[in-house]
């Protein structure tokens, strides 16, 4: 159960549902103490003595069981081929433990219908995986400065870094390699052909660091780790896209390998 309240009215709630659960509890104790009363009654009207509390007497009357020698009491007329039947009923405890069940399933109904103090399966569920992701995007960026071009990921499939890829690329690369990657002043980033390594960590290495003697600075002053690799990412993305007007070829064609990382 989810005890964080958003509002006073959730509190109010849960503190009537609360105060209805001890008052059942008490109303129970209440009702076992009259009918022990009663007994106790009935049993000097009829001049019988009555025992003090005793755990057997106790144990016996939650069970119902009938002692051997007193068979006949419950014993039926029905014979099957010399097999008689006792007229059994079932055990105090299983009907208590059975109207219990109704008072729990009306207390739950309330909770969570009714009410909706508490969150069903599918909503707790939900805010479970929030939590877990408000977590990983907390760890994310506590760790984003640790990233390099030997610990970079290729995750050039998750949608949400690609788009915050493209953000940064249309803010600072399309000036040298076109919108879509094309290419202008800088090399074709969409064919098979790099001259300075086509895998995700040859990519985040060259961003870093820059390639001055061609005119490309080194972005690790302007971008942070993870926004490199965020940008790394959409360009690995960009693979095989073939756009109108793309520069010429130039480098190495990548091979099996870097091929497969881009």
């Amino acid at each position: 159960m989810n005890l964080s309240f958003k509002t006073g009215d959730e509190l109010i709630l849960f503190l009537v549902l609360v105060t209805l659960v001890i008052f059942a509890i008490v109303i129970l104790f209440v009702v076992f103490g009259i009918f022990r009363a009663l007994k106790q009654i009935d049993a000097e009207r009829s001049g019988k003595l009555t025992e003090a509390f005793s755990f057997d007497v106790w144990w016996k009357s939650l069970t119902g069981a009938v002692p051997l020698e007193k068979e006949e009491v419950i014993l039926l007329n029905h014979n099957y081929d010399g097999i008689r039947e006792l007229d059994n009923h079932l055990p105090p405890w299983w009907k208590y433990l059975f109207y219990a069940t109704i008072v729990f399933a009306i207390i739950y109904m309330l909770d969570y219908h009714v009410w909706k103090s508490s969150p069903l399966q599918e909503d707790e569920y939900q805010q479970e995986v929030a939590v877990a992701q408000k977590q990983i995007e907390e760890f994310q960026a506590k760790n984003a400065n640790s990233i390099d071009e030997n610990s970079v990921k290729l995750l050039a499939t998750d949608s949400k870094v690609v788009a915050k890829g493209k953000e940064i690329f249309t803010g600072k690369c399309v000036a040298c390699h076109g919108a879509l990657g094309e290419g202008g002043v800088g090399p074709n980033l969409t064919d098979e052909y790099w001259l300075h390594g086509g895998t995700i960590k040859d990519i985040f290495k060259t961003i870093k660091n820059g390639v001055p003697e061609k005119g490309m600075i080194s972005w690790k002053a302007t971008l942070k780790p993870n926004e490199i690799q965020d940008v790394s990412n959409y360009i690995v993305s960009l693979a095989g896209t073939n756009p109108p007007n793309g520069k010429a070829p130039q480098g190495d064609k990548a091979t099996a390998d870097s091929t497969a990382t881009k």
